[in-house]
């Protein structure tokens, strides 16, 4: 690999996680206005249960709901990321802990989530499609 493409490369890396990491925080702090600010308008969402959630606004309403009724903490254990032009896919390994509002109680999970990348005109870097596999 050339000079230019290892320094490019190496910038999308850096910018995938620190898109990684924003959406991190967004999570911990319940804002899902933030959060479909990190995705395409056409993104895809397909959650654990098989359900699915199409569009930038459905997914944000979707995270509202989901903020409305839990809190939420979690932490990236792994993260893997390979990039081919214009997409990125990443597979991480995630660990969270949630409980409803109005409970004690919290319930921990284990899981890998999917990310796919897609690379914006001004290049920086967006969720396009997100896949939750429950363990």
């Amino acid at each position: 690999m050339s000079g230019s493409q290892e320094s490019r490369a190496e910038r999308d890396v850096a910018n995938i996680a620190a898109v990684r990491q924003a959406w991190i925080q967004a999570v911990k702090d319940g804002d899902a206005d933030r959060l479909a600010e990190l995705v395409t308008y056409d993104v895809v969402a397909v959650h654990a249960d098989g359900q699915s959630t199409r569009g930038k606004d459905d997914v944000r309403n979707f995270l509202l709901d989901f903020f409305n009724q839990y809190m939420i903490e979690g932490k990236v254990l792994s993260s893997d990321v390979v990039i081919h032009g214009f997409w990125a896919v990443e597979i991480d390994e995630i660990s969270t802990k949630r409980g409803r509002y109005e409970s004690t109680v919290s319930m921990e999970s284990n899981f890998r989530a999917v990310f796919v990348f897609s690379r914006q005109l001004d290049d920086s870097w967006k969720v396009a499609r997100l896949i939750e596999l429950q363990d």
